[in-house]
């Protein structure tokens, strides 16, 4: 993903290829509020340029970067901005390897060193009770990201 002008179209390639709206205007405003660090947006730009779910493989094939590290999924996960859809073979190796996707949020910073364990504790399970409030309605990525709060206590 070369220059920083590359970015700036691709949410509108991906919007041809129905791409949610909601999508799209998270990822315009994580562009704009620079949240990511530079290595992390490559990635999630990559993932939206892709215009569907994809591997980690088939993502920085895109980029064309040598070195593929799993590692800026996993954060990017951590941060609530991509999900695991499902488990599928490659396109690229042939292996079974997880499929990644956009959520519609922006992302959460969960490495909050400088909150008391009884203040992250707190915040775990205020999270628990909102989920259970909006069980219908909550996805599983929103039980994944209160299952990493928890984990961090």
């Amino acid at each position: 993903m070369g220059n920083n002008n590359s970015h700036c179209d691709v949410a509108n390639k991906r919007n041809k290829m129905n791409t949610r709206q909601t999508s799209i205007d998270c990822y315009n405003e994580i562009k704009n509020s620079g949240s990511l660090s530079k290595m992390r947006f490559e990635v999630y730009s990559a993932l939206l340029s892709m215009g569907k779910p994809s591997t980690t493989r088939e993502v920085y094939e895109t980029m064309n970067v040598l070195k593929q590290e799993a590692t800026r999924f996993t954060e990017l996960r951590k941060l609530g901005v991509i999900y695991e859809v499902q488990n599928r073979k490659c396109t690229i190796t042939g292996r079974t390897s997880i499929e990644w996707d956009l959520t519609d949020k922006l992302p959460v910073d969960f490495k909050s060193s400088n909150k008391t364990k009884q203040q992250k504790k707190n915040l775990a399970l205020n999270s628990l009770r909102e989920l259970y409030k909006n069980k219908d309605i909550s996805t599983d990525q929103d039980w994944k990201i209160v299952a990493d709060l928890i984990k961090s206590i």
